[in-house]
Formats: C-alpha cells, structure tokens, sequence
C-alpha cells in the first residue's frame, strides 16, 4: 500500500542509519521525503544548538553540559565516530543549519517536529524568529514539552500565534478535550487511532501526529497508525517503516 496522505517523521532524522541529530541523518531523511523531529539545546553564548541529551557525553567525544560550553567548543566535537568510523567529523549542528537545510525541501509537510524540552529566557522568540527567517513556521510543530501544558502553548502563541502547538491526547477518550485546547492547531496523540479519530480531528480543522512509545518503537504499530492517515506519524525505525508502507 503506497501512503500519500500521511508524512512520516524521522525520530532524531534518519537514526537507524545515521549518528542521531546531525546533517547526514536529516538530509537522508528529507531526501527520503520524510519529516525530521529534533532537540534544541542552549551554549553558553547563547547559540541555539540540536542536541537530545542533557550533556554531550553519549554521542561525542566530549564531556560535559551544553550550556556550559561554547558554540566553538561544541562544535570541536566529533558526533559521529560513536555511531561508526565512516561518520567521523559529523558535528552537533546549529538551529539555523538544520532549518537553512529543511527550507531546501519546501513541498515536505511537515517537515519539522520541534522537541522543546526546557524554556530557558528568551527562547521562544528566538525559536520562533528562526523559523520565520528561515521561511519554515508553516511547516514546524511544535512538540515536547508543548503539548503537555496549556500554559506553555499560551506563551508560544503570544510569541507568535502562527507557531503551530500541539495539545496532548494520551487516548482517544481525552481527544475532545485536546480539540477543545485554544493555543493548538495539532493533536500529537499516543495511540493508534481509528479512522473515526483521525476524522474528529480534521472535522475542527486541525491536524494529527501520531507518538508514544508504543507506537513509535514498534513498527507494526506505527504501520497500523499510518493505515488510518493522520496527518503524521513519528517513528524510531524510519528506514523499515517506509519500505512496509511503499512497497
């Protein structure tokens, strides 16, 4: 069965065959027409920077907080020699690296999912600026910490109400009451989804994206989720789970 309505997103870009969240693994995602989710983190010269982890230990040769270092020396860092020799010298990417690369597949919607973990000062606007300069706002959504609070979607939205958030729904009985959320124009759902789900929320005008563990680890899951075409589905095995859903 060839899927045409739904995007799927890159957990980290393409991850199971690339060092996590750098330009390689982004750019073989995109080029597979996928989306690509990531992490932002702070430097201590306050450069934005994706990175997951709270230190660079796991996936550099480096030690140590990213808002204790500078851009420089984040970017001294090897990020993918842990992930295999061949990918030696790939760096921990900036914020504008990463949209500067996304605005060059313009037709990919959505092309980012946004995982905002902490809100340090500022950031918001700094996000949000970013992705207007880079022409990408239209084509982001806004996850992690996002969904889980009302108050965090309200600050985005004052920041810039084209920002698209998403409203958590853990099941589909607490998804009318992320349809009614007023700051979202996404659901990001933890569940696989029926038709008639998927429906609801096209019916109000917004959009889904399918997560959660258990859907974005299991493969057979993911598939099933993406058979009912939301509008998105985030998985950690994007590789197997184009080619079962294209071939």
């Amino acid at each position: 069965m060839v899927m045409t309505k739904t995007t799927l997103i890159a957990h980290r870009g393409l991850d199971d065959s690339y060092p996590e969240n750098t330009m390689l693994a982004f750019k073989a995602a995109l080029e597979l027409g996928m989306g690509i989710e990531f992490d932002l983190a702070m430097t201590s010269d306050q450069h934005i920077v994706v990175l997951h982890d709270a230190t660079v230990d796991r996936t550099t040769n480096g030690t140590g907080r990213p808002d204790q270092m500078s851009l420089a020396e984040i970017q001294e860092l090897d990020a993918g020699s842990w992930k295999g020799k061949q990918f030696a010298g790939a760096r921990i990417p900036t914020f504008d690296e990463v949209l500067d690369l996304v605005a060059n597949y313009p037709d990919l919607d959505p092309a980012i999912a946004l995982d905002v973990k902490t809100l340090q000062p500022g950031i918001i606007n700094r996000i949000c600026e970013a992705l207007d300069q880079h022409g990408v706002m239209d084509r982001t959504v806004g996850i992690g910490v996002i969904p889980q609070s009302v108050d965090v979607r309200r600050r985005f939205y004052e920041g810039n109400a084209q920002f698209q958030c998403a409203a958590l729904a853990q099941s589909p009985e607490t998804l009318p009451l992320a349809l009614s959320d007023p700051y979202s124009s996404w659901i990001y759902g933890r569940f696989v989804p029926s038709v008639v789900d998927v429906e609801s929320v096209h019916a109000v005008g917004k959009k889904i994206m399918v997560s959660g563990d258990a859907v974005s680890a299991d493969v057979a899951q993911a598939q099933k989720a993406a058979e009912t075409s939301p509008d998105a589905v985030l998985t950690w095995h994007p590789t197997e789970l184009n080619i079962r859903l294209n071939s």
